[in-house]
């Protein structure tokens, strides 16, 4: 219990501790990340359609690609290396933000704006 309390009065006197500018760019950046991950629910089967198309493209027609000794479908590893490769991507944008954040806030330098 100790260790609850412990850590919620450190969030608690950072938060206290905060320059409104800082509490407003992190609301800014929290809501922009929100509305990121809302977009990307919305349009992920478009972008893993996409990067699945890409894959063939590059790569050839999907059953040429399967070894001889492979028991699985290649379809089936291609549309989740297609659907992982859009979830790094979207990851990668959100962590962008997180950077521009940080950078509004002087984190990244040691500034006080």
């Amino acid at each position: 219990m100790d260790d609850k309390s412990g850590a919620l009065s450190r969030r608690f006197s950072k938060a206290a501790n905060m320059s409104f500018r800082d509490w407003a760019v992190q609301v800014r950046v929290q809501g922009a990340i929100r509305r990121m991950n809302e977009r990307f629910e919305k349009c992920e089967p478009a972008l893993t359609q996409a990067r699945y198309r890409d894959l063939l493209t590059k790569q050839g027609a999907s059953p040429e690609l399967k070894p001889s000794y492979a028991t699985e479908n290649p379809q089936d590893r291609m549309w989740r290396a297609a659907k992982q490769w859009v979830r790094y991507d979207h990851q990668g944008r959100v962590n962008k933000i997180r950077e521009v954040g940080d950078k509004m806030m002087s984190k990244d330098r040691g500034l006080e704006r």
